[in-house]
């Protein structure tokens, strides 16, 4: 394993002088399917083992960033240079609006001024009964299920997530018509998919498949959101949930607040971002565990240590060492955010790299969490990657689940306080095993989602 270093070191040991024999060429087509089949089927064997892969997309510079140096540069020390994927914002847009995920510039040191007071511990304090009430009530349905009755483990995660961001979104507006806005979410992220007018850059009235049905997705769910934005402005108490927290925000260094749409282009974004990607991770930590019984014994002892039986709170989250350590290493094995892209705004050079403006550099935690060069056995389940010991040696940006650089996720607390609430609570009273047979795969599209589905049995313990 390479030792922990934050300075620039001699990356041109490393990093070759790109002659045109290192470029690979993307044929657009042959690109564009297998990025709508499964994203992360773009890669090959050496992105693995190179750090930088230079691509040319038609007559478009694109970089594979595979080096903690580079990355660091391209979205801490240079950020500014830097601006999110423009393929990707086409592609969220419509649905997010303009978000934490999908502003720029100025627009979005605002919004995550404004912002960062939502996400502060004695906020998330709050949130943690929730939390773990939810999964108190899940477990229960589960271990009472018939011996051998299998159940698809990947929603169960989803619709637990769904619950608990709907009650800390919405309060006691938590009713039916939210989980119709999840379905409704979940019916628009089918047809979020990379196309030709995207990747091209043309303009929104060119046709897109499947962009009927998105807009149809997205009505649903507008509609639902701002009628409770409008009952909440109407009221003399805007609550203490999310959508009260973001009414009541104001930007300390402009006083300014956020306007209904401004409300509900973050709405969406938390409702993504909060309930996605924490589910998926969930998911496949109880694939993980089930393949590794030593491990989940592992965790077992510390549930019986820490929380005897009781259930656990957000007092008890530091005290879960082992318990975040599976998270963590599950989210290194499968990243739900499992790729991220920048582009050049002016031209920029870094040690033999050359970055004229436009190019696009792509940084993969998925390629990143099992690279060769930077972990140890990279492709096998061991949480003790994540000992206090290792992780601080661990050389930076190497692990990335939450991106990094000043665009980190907002909300990362949240979704390790509640990953690990969550399985706390259910690995006291359950074992999950893999229905005997089924093949699983990871197919990556806006998350790295198990596929088909995660079918399991439950043991209780």
């Amino acid at each position: 394993m390479t030792a922990a270093s934050d300075s620039p070191r001699d990356i041109l040991g490393f990093i070759p002088a790109f002659p045109v024999r290192h470029e690979r060429r993307l044929p657009l087509f042959r690109l564009l399917k297998t990025l709508r089949q499964n994203a992360i089927g773009t890669y090959t064997s050496e992105a693995f083992e190179r750090d930088v892969i230079v691509y040319r997309l038609g007559f478009k510079p694109m970089i594979l960033a595979n080096h903690p140096d580079l990355i660091r540069h391209v979205m801490l020390d240079n950020a500014a240079n830097y601006e999110r994927d423009p393929v990707g914002k086409r592609m969220l847009e419509p649905g997010l609006g303009k978000g934490l995920l999908t502003s720029e510039g100025a627009e979005w040191k605002r919004q995550r001024r404004m912002m960062a007071p939502i996400f502060q511990p004695r906020r998330l304090a709050g949130f943690a009964e929730i939390m773990t009430d939810y999964s108190a009530a899940l477990a229960e349905k589960l271990v009472a299920l018939p011996q051998g009755q299998s159940i698809d483990m990947a929603e169960q995660m989803m619709l637990l997530t769904l619950d608990i961001i709907a009650r800390t979104m919405f309060g006691a507006d938590a009713t039916t018509d939210v989980s119709a806005v999840g379905a409704a979410m979940d019916r628009y992220q089918v047809t979020v998919r990379p196309n030709i007018p995207d990747l091209l850059g043309l303009p929104r009235w060119v046709p897109r498949p499947d962009a009927r049905e998105g807009q149809r997705a997205l009505a649903e769910m507008d509609a639902i959101i701002n009628s409770l934005i409008r009952r909440r402005r109407e009221s003399a108490d805007p609550g203490s949930d999310l959508l009260g927290l973001l009414l009541a925000a104001r930007d300390d260094e402009t006083g300014s607040v956020l306007d209904d749409r401004e409300v509900r282009d973050q709405m969406a974004t938390f409702f993504l971002a909060g309930h996605e990607t924490t589910a998926t991770a969930l998911a496949w930590t109880w694939y993980l565990l089930g393949h590794a019984p030593a491990v989940e014994a592992k965790l077992h002892a510390e549930l019986d240590t820490v929380l005897g039986g009781r259930p656990a709170t957000y007092a008890d989250y530091d005290r879960l060492i082992y318990t975040r350590m599976v998270i963590e290493e599950a989210m290194r094995l499968y990243p739900p955010a499992h790729t991220t892209a920048r582009q050049a705004v002016a031209d920029d050079r870094f040690g033999a790299i050359e970055m004229p403006a436009g190019t696009m550099v792509v940084v993969s935690p998925w390629i990143m969490h099992r690279h060769r060069l930077y972990w140890q056995n990279p492709d096998a389940f061991d949480p003790e990657n994540f000992a206090p010991d290792k992780a601080a040696a661990r050389r930076r940006y190497t692990y990335l689940p939450f991106g990094a650089g000043p665009r980190i996720c907002i909300g990362q607390g949240f979704a390790m306080i509640e990953a690990v609430l969550i399985l706390a609570t259910l690995a006291q009273k359950l074992r999950a095993r893999l229905v005997p047979g089924a093949m699983v795969t990871p197919v990556a599209k806006i998350t790295l989602r198990p596929s088909p589905n995660l079918p399991m049995t439950i043991q209780p313990r």
